[in-house]
């Protein structure tokens, strides 16, 4: 039996929460709520040599574990400002709190 786990991270600095959900719907709406609320602070050039002090990356993971013990995993993300950190912790939290 296959068995999936959804969940959304955010990382800054060493810093590292992560939420998991029941399915991938949820999951997807919740982290297009997250992205869309720090919209204004989104950080558009995405460079490899980035200092992770410099921003958050909040992403969203897809883990599928099969029988063999093999996994399938994707993982998308987007970073934004790094001041907004608490902000972003904090509104995840309050929202995640919410769902059904």
């Amino acid at each position: 039996m296959e068995n999936s786990v959804y969940s959304m991270e955010i990382l800054y600095s060493g810093k590292y929460e992560s939420w998991e959900f029941e399915d991938r719907q949820k999951r997807d709406a919740f982290y297009a709520k997250v992205a869309g609320q720090f919209a204004s602070q989104k950080v558009s050039a995405q460079e490899e040599d980035v200092e992770d002090t410099q921003i958050v990356q909040l992403s969203s993971n897809n883990l599928k574990i099969k029988d063999d013990g093999k996994y399938d995993q994707d993982t998308s993300y987007q970073w934004f400002e790094y001041d907004i950190f608490s902000k972003m912790l904090d509104f995840i939290n309050k929202e995640y709190d919410k769902i059904e």
